[in-house]
């Protein structure tokens, strides 16, 4: 198994974080210097991948680079499979088990996602045993964030195919763990408990901010400084009501899955 972690040159604490984690369970990895705005455009011209039309920030599209081009790196290369990461993550206990080799992952398991990010998860009810008392169940529901996964070379190979194909692009976790998962539903995993998570999904301190995320939330008009508008009796009333509808359709989605034979499930991280 390869580890790679996607970084800035320059984002010397971030590495400095990634080098001493990976180090204290002397786990190997390797740096891949993330695509920039100065350079992704030479980037997307070595993948194939129609830049111009999208309405993601530069900064998202350079993300989405970045990961494109360690898809191909592990078909150029020849990698079974590859970890790949992001630079502000934490690691959890024994993943020197799990990123050290590659003979533990199932047969049919062509992407694994490693980290937390939703609080629950929809998988299948049955689940594949691996060491250090966690398991793998396929992935049914949609699951965002790229911060660590795991890929197989023809999920690479899948992957890049879907990429050159998107007339506007989109960003990368959507592509990886929405539509290449409604593309090959028995194909993506979760590792529970999961292996790694984002810093700032961690806890209260937050060493390392998302900016991918403030400039997400810039592209959708959300903005940290927006005023609440005040509400009325009536207007509190309705968001009262709506949030009982949210609860009910939560509730129902959580039986239909069960009719299903799959389940509604904590993703924590140990």
């Amino acid at each position: 198994m390869k580890n790679f972690v996607i970084s800035l040159t320059y984002a010397n604490q971030r590495r400095d974080h990634i080098s001493s984690i990976f180090e204290k369970q002397s786990i190997e990895f390797s740096f891949f210097d993330a695509v920039t705005p100065d350079t992704m455009e030479q980037v997307a011209k070595d993948l194939n991948v129609d830049i111009t039309k999208t309405e993601l920030a530069k900064s998202e599209i350079a993300c989405l680079l970045s990961h494109a081009a360690l898809w191909k790196k592990t078909i150029d290369e020849n990698l079974s499979y590859i970890a790949i990461f992001e630079d502000d993550i934490h690691l959890g206990e024994e993943a020197i088990i799990f990123l050290t080799k590659s003979d533990w992952i199932p047969e049919g398991c062509s992407i694994i996602k490693l980290e937390a990010f939703y609080p629950k998860v929809g998988v299948e009810s049955s689940f594949k045993s691996l060491p250090s008392k966690r398991k793998l169940s396929l992935l049914k529901t949609v699951h965002m964030g790229c911060g660590g996964y795991i890929l197989s070379q023809q999920s690479a190979r899948d992957l890049l195919c879907l990429l050159t194909n998107y007339e506007k692009l989109i960003p990368v976790d959507h592509i990886v763990f929405k539509d290449y998962m409604m593309t090959f539903p028995d194909h993506v995993y979760q590792m529970l408990p999961a292996l790694c998570i984002q810093d700032h999904l961690l806890g209260q301190h937050v060493n390392f901010p998302s900016f991918l995320e403030q400039d997400r939330n810039i592209r959708k008009g959300e903005y940290e400084y927006q005023i609440k508008p005040k509400l009325n009796f009536i207007q509190k009333i309705q968001r009262e009501g709506l949030r009982l509808s949210a609860q009910i359709i939560k509730l129902l989605r959580e039986f239909v899955l069960m009719l299903k034979g799959k389940r509604l499930t904590k993703v924590k991280f140990k």
